[in-house]
C-alpha cells in the first residue's frame, strides 16, 4: 500500500524567504460574519515559499510553466541524495560524482541538504547561508544526467546569496538552451522519511503570463 507524503510548505506569510523576495499578505476581503462566506486577498510574488522555476524565469522565449503538459509533471524515477556541506557552500562536481551511479538514470532528482530545522529556527540563517549550485556543478549535472528533468532542493534556492554572481548563473545553465524543458523546484519539505519513494508529483499553480510559480509536491512512497 502507497503512502504519500507532503514535500512542499504550506504558504506561509512570515515564512523565510530570499532578501529580494517581499513577504506575502493575506488579507479578508468577505467574512462569515458580515457577508456570509469567507474570502481572502492573497498578494504573493511568484517565486515564494515552495515553488517551482521553469525555463522562462531566466531565458527569454523559454517554456514557461503553464506551457508544460500533466504528464511533464510526474516523475517515476526519483533520487534523493543527501549533501551534508557547510554554510553558504557552492556545490561542485567534486560533491556530485560519489551519487552519479544513483543519479545517472534518474528523472529528478532531490538534493536534500538537512536544512529543515534551520528554516523553522533560524530563518535569516536559512535565508542568507544556505547552500547553492555552481555552475560547474550545473553544467555536470547536464552532461553526466541524460534522462534528468527536474532537480529539486529544500534549500531557498538553486542559487545561493552569500555567492549569488557566482550561483545564480546556474539557473540558465540548467534551465537553458532551445526548448529546454527542464524544472527546479526550490524551498521543498524534504525532512519526511522518504525511503521507498519512487513517484514525484508536483501541482504547480497555472496563471497565465507567469514563467514559474508556487507549488505543492507528493511524494509517492511504497
Amino acid at each position: 500500500m502507497s503512502r504519500y507524503v507532503w514535500l512542499s510548505y504550506p504558504l506561509g506569510t512570515a515564512d523565510p524567504r530570499p532578501p529580494a523576495i517581499p513577504a506575502p499578505t493575506l488579507v479578508p476581503l468577505y467574512t462569515l460574519e458580515v457577508d456570509g462566506a469567507s474570502v481572502h486577498t492573497l498578494t504573493v510574488a511568484s517565486h515564494t515559499g515552495t515553488h517551482v522555476d521553469a525555463p522562462a524565469h531566466v531565458v527569454e522565449n523559454g517554456v514557461a510553466i503553464t506551457e508544460f503538459r500533466p504528464d511533464e509533471l510526474i516523475f517515476t524515477a526519483p533520487e534523493v541524495i543527501d549533501l551534508r556541506v557547510p554554510d553558504a557552500h557552492v556545490v561542485t562536481p567534486d560533491d556530485l560524482r560519489p551519487w552519479l551511479h544513483r543519479m545517472q538514470h534518474a528523472d529528478i532528482v532531490l538534493f536534500r541538504f538537512g536544512v529543515g530545522a534551520i528554516r523553522r529556527e533560524d530563518p535569516e540563517r536559512f535565508s542568507l547561508r544556505s547552500p547553492g549550485f555552481g555552475i560547474p556543478a550545473a553544467k555536470w549535472l547536464r552532461a553526466h544526467c541524460p534522462s534528468l528533468r527536474a532537480i529539486g532542493l529544500d534549500v531557498p534556492s538553486l542559487a545561493t546569496i552569500a555567492a549569488l554572481e557566482e550561483t545564480m548563473a546556474a539557473h540558465h545553465v540548467l534551465l537553458g538552451g532551445t526548448g529546454c524543458r527542464m524544472l527546479v523546484i526550490e524551498d521543498m519539505r524534504l525532512e519526511p522519511h522518504l525511503t521507498g519513494v519512487h513517484e514525484i508529483r508536483l501541482a504547480p499553480w497555472l496563471v497565465c503570463g507567469m514563467d514559474s510559480s508556487p507549488c505543492s509536491v507528493i511524494g509517492v512512497c511504497s
